[in-house]
């Protein structure tokens, strides 16, 4: 679901190269996806665990978990770290969890709440300043989850369902973020 909408974007806005995790004909959309990138010639790399892409001006994106599901990322400028599980399945957060990791500025939770995937002990493991939930109003699957729901209770805790759309900025060392119903947030 997360990549049905994405060959229609090509065609306006066409990636230089693609970086994919997961499998890519494990649906319609993805095989829809790899079928668009063929015919636009856009070049497919293999996400692997351990890669790092340098963004420039010191910021880097790393591949800290790659398996059928996705990929856990991790965004890094300065004092900045923001974790995107966007492709969390249980075997990388099992590895993940076992590995020392520095805190975390922003936590991205996984699967818009799904509670085995965000238990308190993993969201305690990386230590964030703020968690941000993704999730549809009415979400169909009951989600957020309450059990997700308190182990994230002693968090700030931005929401989709709550504060619609929400961004996040940062110098390397300060950060600041806003939502679309006007919610202001500067942290150092």
């Amino acid at each position: 679901e997360q990549l049905a909408g994405l060959p229609e974007t090509i065609e306006r806005f066409a990636p230089g190269q693609v970086l994919w995790s997961g499998s890519p004909l494990g649906s319609y959309s993805a095989r829809r996806l790899q079928e668009k990138l063929g015919q636009y010639h856009i070049p497919i790399h293999t996400a692997a665990t351990g890669q790092t892409l340098d963004l420039g001006d010191g910021a880097s994106l790393q591949l800290l978990a790659v398996d059928s599901h996705g990929a856990v990322l991790l965004v890094e400028w300065g004092n900045f770290r923001v974790l995107l599980p966007v492709g969390l399945g249980f075997e990388s957060m099992e590895a993940l969890q076992s590995a020392p990791q520095a805190p975390v500025t922003a936590l991205l939770l996984s699967h818009s709440g799904y509670a085995p995937l965000n238990p308190a002990e993993w969201i305690a493991h990386w230590q964030p300043q703020i968690i941000l939930l993704s999730v549809a109003a009415g979400d169909r699957e009951g989600r957020p989850q309450p059990e997700t729901l308190q182990a994230i209770q002693n968090y700030p805790v931005l929401r989709t369902d709550q504060h619609g759309w929400v961004r996040l900025s940062t110098d390397g060392n300060q950060m600041w973020i806003e939502t679309q119903n006007n919610s202001q947030f500067h942290t150092r």
